[in-house]
């Protein structure tokens, strides 16, 4: 098991005034500097909780009688404590001064402060942030060696950040202040960083580096027995902490308690009866009916006679895995385990190489548990990659039919040669660069598993910081730097102009409706017609008796106004 990682204890030389006498002071690489501490300290509070920090300001205007170092323009901003958000506060407060103070002093500074502040044992580190312009005679009063010795006897390390890039600068370019600070970096293996690459390192929080945990088995082929180390690819996504529900309680002895609230499950059933855990079986519902599955019942499935194997069935041409083959969410890196069998192991893979085949493997990782289909693919000449095999999982056949996808052969048939060329180009122009040459290494390590950040996560952490800073203000939109990490690269946008420009000639895009609303447009369609026919039989029918209620209707009144007119009114009014 390897050793325990010791926690981490920084101190932060911050410079706050002027390093040179007649100017004035920076405000925009004090910005920087507090953008750089800010989120140092806000990963210690998510990722590293138990790490301590400290700060010291460069150019302070405080006392002597107040400060642990008792030298001037040097101050304390804090004790050594771990990260939290009260003292991010503080350092966003700061503002800058007109008082001096060179780096050189505030180094024998930090020592003391770490000397005094660091009891327990812990991995020490200075992080320097200036921007290295001291006068020559200010210079020449410290020497490299002393302060080397210092560092080194303290067992510190020594993080600096400046403007400029050193690195690649020459020696008669640097100011004395910085050629200094190179030489002690070069003696203690010290680091160098500017604030551009140092504020872009730190901005978005990174998968961890973990210690790979290799998987040991012995690879059969035939009567061969090869000791071979499996070791992942892609190491486990670090998960976001769960969240703590605090409630507040009351007592007379402790008013205004904050308490951690516990979920409790509890089961019921459709009579509302609680039962405990204890009462429960689990099981799978199918078509309606339930199907308990026992803990007996899981240990009555588990295979018993399986071992851990890594057994060789054979091989197949490269062709014949094709990607839509490949099912595993991880990917496995088989290497010798030791150099012992290294000649045996590096025979095979090459031998796959030279015939272009892959082998297929039965995988049992531990003694009774399933067995799994794998295929090896080999991988040599790779930069900076060792000769391996690749281990990516397999389906079974009864398993295939989940996965497999529809043919296209039909519709490949229909293109012509142009529109199957620009498909093609536009598949070639979509893929990224190899880090071959010295122009596109930097652009393509930029997509290499594990270097983008989860971008879920980090906005997760920005909303969390955000609440944590200002509880009373709404919580801030996405930031641009994050969603610019969705946006296709340049690059890519480039090579696909062209491409889709001729796509767009060659092939016509015609706007259809979706099945279903075809579907319900025929059918609707359909029962408009039925109705409409109803309508007009109704109508004929409507206009049949119409006509013979108005022939009934005056045959009566034909009689009616006979018997009127045979009527006298003259003897109805003589009775009057």
């Amino acid at each position: 098991m390897p050793p325990k990682k010791l926690k981490e204890s920084i101190v932060f030389l911050l410079n706050i005034g002027i390093v040179r006498h007649g100017t004035q002071s920076n405000s925009q690489l004090l910005d920087k500097g507090k953008f750089i501490l800010k989120h140092i300290i806000q990963k210690k509070i998510f990722l590293r909780p138990k790490d301590e920090v400290g700060v010291i300001l460069m150019g302070s205007d405080n006392k002597k009688a107040d400060s642990i170092t008792e030298l001037d323009n040097i101050q304390e901003l804090c004790s050594m404590q771990v990260g939290n958000w009260d003292l991010i506060e503080s350092i966003e407060k700061l503002q800058t001064t007109n008082q001096n103070c060179s780096w050189m002093e505030a180094i024998y500074a930090a020592v003391q402060y770490i000397n005094h502040e660091c009891l327990d044992k812990s991995e020490r580190k200075i992080m320097l942030l200036s921007d290295f312009n001291e006068e020559e005679d200010v210079v020449n009063q410290f020497q490299m060696d002393d302060i080397a010795k210092t560092l080194s006897s303290e067992g510190i390390s020594l993080i600096a950040i400046g403007e400029r890039a050193l690195n690649n600068i020459d020696e008669d370019s640097q100011t004395a202040s910085e050629a200094l600070l190179m030489t002690v970096l070069r003696k203690i293996n010290g680091l160098y960083f500017t604030f551009e690459s140092a504020m872009s390192d730190v901005r978005f929080y990174k998968r961890p580096s973990t210690k790979p945990m290799p998987w040991y088995c012995q690879m059969e082929l035939g009567n061969f027995h090869i000791p071979i180390a499996g070791i992942s690819k892609m190491p486990t996504e670090v998960k976001l902490p769960e969240m703590i529900l605090i409630g507040k309680t009351s007592t007379l002895d402790m008013p205004d308690q904050e308490v951690p609230i516990k979920n409790v499950a509890q089961w019921t059933d459709n009579n509302r009866t609680v039962h405990t855990k204890e009462d429960i079986i689990r099981g799978y519902v199918y078509g309606g009916k339930p199907i308990p599955v026992s803990d007996e019942a899981k240990q009555a499935m588990t295979p018993k006679t399986n071992e851990k194997c890594y057994k060789i069935h054979g091989f197949t041409a490269r062709e014949n895995i094709p990607m839509e083959y490949w099912l595993s969410d991880g990917t496995y890196v088989i290497v010798p385990a030791n150099e012992s069998v290294s000649a045996p192991f590096y025979s095979l893979v090459q031998a796959m190489v030279d015939k272009n085949v892959v082998a297929i493997v039965e995988k049992i990782y531990r003694a009774n548990t399933e067995a799994n289909m794998v295929a090896l693919f080999p991988s040599v000449d790779v930069p900076n990659e060792p000769w391996c095999l690749i281990e990516i999982g397999l389906p079974f056949e009864r398993d295939y039919g989940a996965i497999a996808q529809r043919p296209l052969k039909f519709v490949m048939k229909q293109l012509s040669k142009e529109q199957n060329d620009a498909i093609d180009d536009l598949l070639t122009s979509l893929e990224l660069p190899d880090a071959v040459d010295d122009e596109t290494t930097n652009v393509s390590e930029k997509y290499l598993p594990g270097y983008m950040p989860d971008l879920g996560a980090q906005h997760m952490w920005d909303m969390l910081s955000a609440r944590a800073l200002k509880p009373d203000k709404p919580l801030p939109p996405i930031a641009d730097d994050v969603k610019n990490l969705l946006e296709q690269p340049e690059f890519v946008r480039e090579k696909c102009k062209p491409v889709a420009e001729r796509i767009q000639n060659l092939f016509s895009l015609e706007k259809k409706q979706p099945l279903n609303s075809r579907k319900r447009k025929k059918s609707k369609e359909r029962d408009n017609e039925q109705s409409d026919n109803g309508d007009v039989s109704m109508m004929q029918s409507v206009k049949t008796d119409e006509k013979d209620i108005t022939k009934d209707n005056n045959d009566e009144s034909k009689n009616m106004t006979s018997n009127a007119c045979n009527f006298d009114f003259d003897d109805i009014n003589c009775n009057f």
